[in-house]
């Protein structure tokens, strides 16, 4: 049972969106059916990771659902400059996900919810400059993690 009245609020806009299908433009597809989410200040607390676990969740269902006889991919990952929760979904026949950069899929919904939650929305030294110790220190070239779920699930054989 979902428990942040703000995450069901989200999930009551977002579960019965129309989605767009055009297997020709990747970009499209994954513009017309991308959905933002962060809370306010005041929501903040509000919010668990568990409740962002248990929300995808319920999208999932709800694409799968209305999704039936597609092959569509749903994927979601912490847009970490804009500080969201962003999901989408594209053709499974693109063969890729719409990104420009390097992405490293999982299918731990967990590993996004803790990252959104703890690791930004929570964090008050979340994009805080680096310390001085880290000076002259090359950074690790970032890879996005991305949950990335097939919708609707491909049956079992």
């Amino acid at each position: 049972m979902m428990h942040s009245a703000v995450v069901a609020s989200w999930l009551a806009m977002a579960k019965d969106d129309a989605v767009v299908i055009d297997p020709d433009d990747i970009n499209h597809e994954a513009m017309s059916n991308m959905w933002r989410f962060s809370p306010t200040d005041e929501e903040t607390p509000h919010v668990a990771a568990a409740d962002i676990v248990e929300f995808i969740g319920q999208v999932i269902a709800a694409r799968s659902s209305a999704l039936a006889g597609e092959a569509m991919l749903f994927y979601c990952w912490h847009d970490a400059q804009c500080r969201q929760l962003r999901f989408s979904l594209v053709s499974r026949s693109h063969g890729r996900l719409p990104f420009r950069r390097e992405v490293r899929a999982t299918q731990d919904v967990s590993l996004i919810a803790e990252r959104v939650v703890n690791g930004d929305w929570r964090n008050a030294h979340f994009m805080q400059d680096p310390s001085e110790d880290a000076d002259g220190q090359e950074a690790a070239p970032f890879i996005l993690p991305v949950f990335v779920f097939p919708v609707p699930q491909a049956s079992p054989a």
